[in-house]
């Protein structure tokens, strides 16, 4: 999101949804070099049997919701990637006080989830709605 105001950046770096496992639980790199010596030196190995190879998540990198090597290198689709919600930002749908609200319900929704208080169901719903694209 290079050039966007800092109010719409903090919404996507300070997520961290895509990086958690979250919202996708494998992220397509194009071959070892995409992968970066920031995430190498965090010990993380690419699947090469995949097809294209793929980086299981969460991602060591990502810290408070926060990607600790955003100015470094990083994988290609980390750049690439942009969720619904940011996109509904971007283009005015949204504004960010809202966005953050969605952001604040899915984060407490996943941690829910993960301590078994709700179905998965719930979660994947939100997600499909909110951060996957159609």
């Amino acid at each position: 999101m290079a050039g966007a105001p800092e109010s719409e950046q903090s919404i996507c770096i300070g997520c961290g949804l895509c990086c958690d496992g979250t919202v996708v639980t494998h992220l397509a790199v194009r071959d070892e070099s995409d992968l970066g010596a920031p995430l190498r030196g965090l010990g993380v190995e690419i699947i090469a049997a995949a097809d294209p190879p793929v980086l299981e998540l969460p991602c060591p990198a990502v810290q408070d919701g926060r990607c600790s090597i955003h100015h470094l290198h990083r994988p290609s689709a980390c750049a690439q990637f942009e969720c619904k919600l940011s996109r509904a930002v971007l283009d005015g749908a949204v504004s960010s006080s809202e966005a953050i609200a969605v952001i604040s319900a899915t984060l407490r929704t996943r941690d829910e989830v993960r301590s078994g208080a709700l179905e998965v169901g719930v979660l994947q719903s939100m997600l499909d709605q909110n951060f996957r694209s159609s």
